[in-house]
């Protein structure tokens, strides 16, 4: 493997990533986390995600006039425990204006984490900042932002702590920059809705899908041929 140029593909395949193929960001996410020290079998993978991007180039990010009172909606999920080596969980998150993303990632979280409403809780807070910052931005080129954007999470336990200051006495071995999102919810910086599990399009940066459901996530988030 010393002389597999696998590093420099990673670093391809993140370009790509980054710029506009984010049906791609879990598995290069995952395979970001052997550069040290890949295998064989790292390899095939990296090699069978090229085929897929051969076979996907015609792939886009649409976006279309939207009827929607909303400027931009906001996903967020996480899938607890998904790393296997370490039991860390694999968030990921979605900024969608026009029906098409505008911002997406999906990171592995930097602790373990106990149940799945302490994940998506503190992925929630992360992309809270991001959401203040997009609000911010569409105000300074003239938008009214005095209804705000929906941030939509398909656990309701997280959703009850972020709105319910008196939940947190069960979350106190959360740290507390994690809280950041409960205290903008309640001074009505930052508005939280439930979305369906089935209806959550984030699946696709938290876990791996069959082709059918992966097809019909990427056509909700604007990624069409």
């Amino acid at each position: 493997m010393a002389k597999v140029p696998y590093c420099e593909l990673v670093g391809k395949l993140l370009y790509l990533v980054v710029a506009t193929r984010p049906d791609i960001s879990y598995a290069v996410g995952v395979l970001c986390r052997f550069i040290k020290n890949p295998g064989h079998k790292h390899w095939g993978v990296a090699w069978h995600l090229l085929q897929y991007l051969k076979g996907t180039i015609g792939l886009k990010l649409i976006y279309l006039k939207s009827t929607s009172p909303d400027l931009f909606m906001t996903y967020v999920d996480a899938d607890l425990s998904s790393n296997p080596d370490n039991c860390r969980s694999t968030g990921g998150f979605a900024i969608c204006i026009g029906g098409g993303m505008v911002q997406w990632g999906s990171r592995l979280q930097p602790h373990v984490l106990l149940s799945s409403m302490e994940s998506e809780y503190t992925i929630a807070s992360k992309v809270g900042c991001r959401v203040m910052w997009m609000q911010y931005l569409l105000e300074e080129i003239g938008y009214n932002m005095s209804c705000l954007s929906p941030l939509l999470l398909d656990n309701k336990s997280a959703l009850q702590v972020a709105k319910h200051l008196e939940h947190q006495s069960t979350m106190k071995h959360v740290h507390r920059a994690y809280h950041w999102i409960c205290g903008h919810v309640n001074c009505r910086l930052i508005t939280i809705l439930h979305i369906l599990g089935d209806a959550n399009p984030m699946d696709i940066f938290t876990k791996p899908l069959g082709r059918v459901k992966f097809l019909h996530f990427c056509n909700m988030l604007g990624l069409c041929a």
